[in-house]
């Protein structure tokens, strides 16, 4: 058995080199041809996926209405393997920044139309994303507009009035009226206007200011007296036949039982006491140069020496008003000329202003402007 077992080696070698040689000689007899089997031919098999499609590209769109598209859109440029959209090359003008593009990939230009920086048809800056712009337009509101405008706003209110004033002028308006129409003997509009004069009397009586004499008005209530003066100011005053043990107690306490009445009549007669402050305000500004003379006047009667003369017109027209109202300062102007003019007329020659008088007065004035009588142009 020991003996066989090189023999069989040797066999087993020779055959194993001779069927080599074959393959080596013939290798198209062994080449495998591989069979993809259609779907149905193989039921239960699993066919190959095919590749995905690429992404559409994703478009960014300012919601712009004064936009306009670009003549030639341009494909954007993708990623080699995911399919990223990419901005489109800038322009090579140096005025227009990169812009979004639009559906499809087009670049969008949203610059308003006219406008000199960028050339029609080419992509340009939203007008949004701008910062500032060199130009801008000029913005009017129309005439149609501002009409209605107005037409829809709130009125302006109208100036407080005197309520009792008001309401006895317009009754002495009507019983004109009445007496004309009752000449001319037209009977309905007699006793219309009689009926509106009933009305207009019964608000009257309702007034709760009423005149007492010299711009001045009163207000009766149960338990105090108003008492309203020209200026507007009012007083009140208690009435102490009215008041009970327990009112008397309150006040020695130093409270007052009827403080909150008489904050409601304050709060009821306030556009009515202002109206009578105004008027009286207006009628003294009417009369400022008058007013003035009489400080004058009693200046000159109250002292002879010439130094306090002097000091006195400087103070009267230091007082006057530089602020305020065009009415107010209208008023202060008539008030200063008055005195310059008295000045110029009174004290010249060896009466007048000394240089070092002047120096002086100004250095304690409280008015902006100089005081300088005796300059034409300076006041």
């Amino acid at each position: 058995m020991v003996r066989k077992l090189p023999v069989a080696i040797l066999v087993s070698m020779s055959s194993h080199a001779a069927a080599i040689a074959w393959v080596v000689d013939e290798p198209d007899r062994f080449t495998v041809h591989r069979h993809v089997a259609p779907q149905s031919a193989a039921p239960g098999a699993v066919a190959p996926a095919e590749p995905a499609p690429a992404p559409e590209p994703m478009a960014v769109v300012l919601l712009d209405a004064d936009r306009e598209p670009v003549a030639a859109p341009r494909e954007p440029d993708r990623a080699p393997s995911a399919g990223i959209l990419r901005r489109p090359a800038a322009p090579a003008s140096a005025g227009n920044a990169e812009t979004p593009p639009g559906p499809g990939g087009a670049a969008i230009s949203t610059d308003r139309p006219g406008n000199p920086e960028v050339a029609p048809g080419k992509p340009g800056r939203s007008r949004w994303m701008t910062m500032r712009s060199a130009e801008r337009p000029a913005v009017e509101l129309s005439p149609e507009f501002v009409a209605d405008f107005l037409a829809h706003s709130k009125p302006v209110p109208p100036p407080p009035d005197i309520p009792f004033e008001r309401l006895a002028n317009e009754i002495r308006d009507l019983r004109q009226r009445m007496r004309h129409a009752g000449a001319l003997g037209h009977q309905d509009e007699v006793e219309a206007l009689r009926y509106e004069i009933a009305a207009r009397s019964k608000e009257l009586a309702a007034e709760e200011l009423k005149p007492s004499g010299r711009g001045t008005y009163t207000a009766e209530a149960e338990t105090f007296t108003a008492r309203v003066d020209a200026d507007g100011g009012v007083h009140l005053e208690d009435k102490p036949e009215k008041l009970d043990p327990q009112d008397r107690i309150m006040l020695q306490h130093g409270i007052d039982p009827y403080a909150r009445n008489k904050l409601a009549m304050l709060d009821r007669t306030r556009d009515q006491r202002v109206a009578v402050g105004e008027r009286r305000r207006s009628a003294q500004l009417g009369r400022a140069g008058e007013l003035m003379q009489n400080h004058i006047d009693r200046l000159w009667a109250m002292t002879a020496d010439l130094a306090e003369r002097k000091t006195g017109l400087f103070e009267l027209w230091d007082d006057c008003a530089e602020t305020g109202s065009a009415e107010v300062i209208a008023a202060a102007s008539a008030a200063r000329m008055l005195v310059i003019g008295v000045i110029r007329a009174r004290l010249r020659g060896r009466d007048a202003y000394t240089a070092a008088e002047l120096a002086q007065l100004n250095a304690r004035r409280r008015s902006s402007a100089v005081f300088a009588p005796y300059e034409s142009d300076r006041r």
